[in-house]
């Protein structure tokens, strides 16, 4: 079996943010998931690791579009009872659940960092993510949260590939090990 990869995959705005203060992602509603190929890369996920904030948020859209992956919700909080088949509370540590993820793995797919932006920071600055997928989406927010936050540093990426898309997004993807 391949090494499976922990992988961020998000949108940015062209100054920075992933979500508007607060939260919203409206801005991201005119762009058609299709030009980017996103049920490709979803075919590749087996687990997702989400915050609590960004669960909730994604709860309230309706069907919840991730059914066939495996969802581990970063959370100290009980999740409802009506939560999606195959998710999971956890509120241990981010090294533990790692090495539980490298080691012992329930299915055959990567391992997609959704969100929040404190989640990502956890997981980039903390060693842990091997590839960095961002969209970059030609909107500029003005504020709202940050993909990376103020004590961001340290990392070196290292540019793979980019790509244009014709709704003037650009996708840059990096190794990050």
């Amino acid at each position: 079996m391949s090494k499976k990869l922990f992988r961020i995959y998000i949108a940015v705005s062209l100054d920075g943010f992933i979500a508007r203060a607060n939260g919203a992602v409206d801005w991201l509603d005119q762009y058609d998931p299709a030009e980017f190929d996103f049920d490709s890369f979803l075919d590749t996920v087996g687990t997702l690791i989400i915050g609590r904030k960004t669960f909730d948020q994604v709860m309230q859209f309706g069907d919840w579009p991730y059914e066939d992956c495996r969802t581990i919700v970063l959370t100290s909080r009980e999740l409802p009872k009506d939560r999606p088949a195959n998710t999971e509370a956890y509120g241990g540590s981010i090294i533990e659940l790692v090495d539980q993820l490298r080691s012992n793995r329930a299915d055959d797919g990567d391992i997609w960092i959704v969100g929040g932006g404190s989640v990502v920071t956890q997981f980039l600055f903390g060693g842990f993510a091997d590839q960095l997928d961002i969209f970059t989406v030609p909107e500029v927010l003005g504020q709202g949260i940050s993909l990376f936050g103020q004590d961001a540093g340290g990392i070196k990426p290292k540019l793979l590939a980019t790509e244009r898309y014709n709704s003037g997004v650009v996708r840059s993807q990096y190794g990050l090990h």
